[in-house]
């Protein structure tokens, strides 16, 4: 019981430490993680995911934070590789739905539907808006990019 306690309030504490972001700049879980802060990329390990196309749950025992999210991986190596450059592995558009946010819209960014194209990863809500995302890559990206930076900062609930 004296452990689960210590644990609990471990997590609340990073919780509260942890940076804060503003609504939905982030595609997160609700609640929080083992690593003190709401899961990202529903837990698939980022870097076996972009270095090796294979999209596999990473494990609360390697977990990093960064910018009030946690990543979970499925090694030290990868937690490491992570934490020396987390700008290589995290998808683009917060890790919402790129072709979502190339229209306005923050919908959930599933690892299971992915690109990645030029070394950066993009997140789909499903295969239907991968394949009109595909149609016309540089473009939807372009589009995306100066939406993301319209939308950036506004909640789900009003766009």
């Amino acid at each position: 019981m004296k452990i689960l306690l210590t644990t609990a309030l471990i997590s609340l504490s990073a919780a509260l430490s942890a940076p804060a972001f503003a609504a939905d700049e982030l595609n997160v879980s609700n609640g929080i993680s083992a690593g003190g802060a709401p899961l990202a990329a529903h837990g698939v390990d980022l870097v076996s995911l972009l270095d090796s196309r294979n999209p596999v749950g990473g494990v609360a025992n390697y977990s990093a934070t960064v910018d009030g999210a946690s990543y979970y991986f499925t090694s030290e190596e990868n937690k490491t590789a992570f934490e020396a450059d987390p700008a290589k592995y995290l998808p683009q558009h917060g890790g919402f739905c790129s072709y979502g946010v190339s229209v306005g819209k923050k919908f959930d960014g599933d690892p299971d539907q992915y690109l990645v194209h030029d070394g950066k990863l993009f997140l789909f809500l499903n295969a239907a808006t991968r394949a009109a995302f595909l149609e016309d890559v540089a473009g939807t990206a372009k589009t995306a990019d100066t939406q993301w930076g319209q939308i950036k900062h506004t909640a789900v609930s009003e766009l």
